[in-house]
């Protein structure tokens, strides 16, 4: 894990079995779920002196945190789906 792994709040992970596709993916998900909660957390904390800017940050982040969801699940299915189909034998009529 280096510096900038740690800055975007990123661990190592094992992708036994997975390309590197996913392996990247889950990075970046992952490290953009982490943000979005620190973006609400820290919007939480920020509400008694400036309501309107934590307001922001805690809409912002719940919707990082929903997109990221969406585009998770919409992104697996896809994959699942069109690349990895099984084969069909053909049935002799």
């Amino acid at each position: 894990m280096n510096w900038l792994d740690s800055l975007f709040l990123l661990k190592e992970e094992n992708s036994k079995g997975r390309g590197p596709s996913w392996r990247f993916r889950r990075k970046l998900i992952f490290g953009s779920y982490r943000i979005g909660v620190v973006m609400i957390v820290f919007g939480m904390f920020t509400f008694i002196w400036d309501r309107s800017v934590s307001v922001q940050l805690v809409v912002g982040g719940v919707a990082l945190i929903s997109i990221i969801l969406t585009a998770y699940t919409a992104s697996a299915t896809f994959e699942d789906v069109k690349l990895y189909q099984p084969e069909r034998e053909e049935e002799d009529v």
